[in-house]
């Protein structure tokens, strides 16, 4: 008898599945529940045995249900499930596989394909062209010259597609749109390191929604892209703007996705300002913002790149006092809006209740601002404040910085 068409994908996919890095660690399950115990979607999708449904289809060669599920778009990869996993699966790369099979059925929510479609026709999920963003950014850089003391807005120039610099800057599309204030932060921040740097015109998207969409093919593009412009410039190094995804990648990914050393070092602004602060070339004023400062670990950047302590050190240098949300760390709380979650409408207002935990989180800790380094996260931040009310400000980690500069 033949077995449905359904059962014979699964069987192909789930076998490629196996067989790439992580998913052959799935016959080793130990069905301990670590990932049951520490998955905060799960709660969300009650009668379910997830995620662990998802690491027992994919060995059992039955993944329709899991391409089928809700849960496959609601997962906001943030790895806590595998954290510490005995055997090392890595559920994040298997649930951005299964994506790929959802779509490959034409079954992607349709506000995340239409961004796919955007950036494999421009490049990046807005839709700019090269021109426009330069135009866009030098614009922004003369509208926020009167904050920058001893700038004539008439002479502020943008570096742009500057040959031999030392940084090639990449920023997240918030940065020139739904928070255009942000683009005059990290100007501030790098007149302010005296680093010399420039953007690319043509690299104006770091975020990569092809990576947690599972579409391999174009995530390869995009970040081939970036490594082929960094080297034409001649730039020594990357440095990514606040954005968990888009650092993660170039960071821990890019060599292995090449199959060739960059040749290039990547970091990102926070990770600069650690350093230059530490060396004392960039000064802080000692408890210059006056609050209690809390900071939230983004996913990308915590338990898949351990960046732990850079915007820490920061923070206890410039806030007034700094709290740690329970947990954090390696054990911290995703904020409910990565991995797409944030971009995909057809989720309705589950992100938000996905978000109800930190919210729990950020009114313990007692902070009147919590912070964070990823640009994602901080609009779920923003949206979690004002869904549930609370009395504090969600602010990006570099606006702190800037803000407590000694002139």
């Amino acid at each position: 008898m033949t077995e449905p068409a359904s059962r014979v994908i699964s069987e192909e996919t789930t076998s490629a599945i196996r067989e790439q890095s992580g998913g052959e660690k799935l016959q080793e399950c130990q069905t301990c529940e670590q990932c049951l115990s520490t998955c905060f979607i799960n709660d969300f999708y009650p009668g379910t045995d997830l995620p662990r449904e998802v690491t027992r289809g994919v060995f059992s060669g039955d993944i329709q249900p899991i391409v089928d599920s809700e849960f496959l778009w609601a997962c906001t990869l943030c790895a806590r499930c595998t954290a510490d996993c005995p055997k090392g699966i890595m559920m994040d790369h298997i649930i951005r596989m299964l994506r790929g099979v959802a779509r490959a059925g034409g079954k992607g929510p349709k506000r995340l394909e239409d961004g796919l479609a955007m950036i494999r026709e421009t490049g990046n999920s807005v839709g700019i062209d090269a021109e426009e963003f330069a135009d866009t950014i030098q614009w922004l850089a003369e509208e926020a010259a009167g904050e920058i003391e001893g700038i004539d807005e008439e002479e502020l120039t943008v570096p742009m597609d500057k040959h031999g610099a030392e940084y090639l800057f990449i920023p997240n599309p918030r940065e020139y749109t739904s928070a255009a204030h942000m683009s005059s932060v990290y100007l501030r921040f790098l007149m302010a390191t005296e680093v010399d740097w420039t953007y690319a015109s043509t690299l104006c998207d770091i975020s990569n929604w092809a990576y947690y969409l599972g579409d391999e093919e174009t995530n390869l593009d995009l970040v081939r892209k970036i490594v082929e412009t960094a080297r034409s410039l001649g730039v020594k190094a990357i440095l990514s703007t606040e954005c968990g995804h888009g650092y993660k990648i170039l960071k821990k990914d890019a060599e292995k996705m090449l199959g060739e050393p960059l040749g290039l070092e990547v970091t990102s602004v926070v990770d600069l300002a650690a350093r230059l602060f530490t060396e004392g070339k960039l000064k802080l004023k000692q408890g210059a913002i006056d609050a209690t400062v809390t900071y939230h670990d983004p996913c990308n950047l915590g338990r898949k790149l351990g960046m732990y302590e850079p915007p820490r050190e920061l923070l206890r240098h410039i806030a007034r006092e700094y709290v740690e949300l329970e947990p954090h760390g390696k054990y911290a709380l995703c904020c409910g809006g990565g991995g797409g979650v944030a971009q995909n409408s057809d989720l309705g207002k589950k992100k938000l209740e996905f978000g109800k935990a930190k919210a729990d989180q950020i009114v313990a800790s007692g902070a009147g601002i919590v912070t964070t380094s990823c640009q994602a996260c901080l609009t779920q931040l923003h949206d979690i404040k004002e869904h549930y009310n609370l009395a504090v400000e969600a602010r990006s980690l570099i606006e702190l910085v800037v803000e407590s500069l000694v002139r």
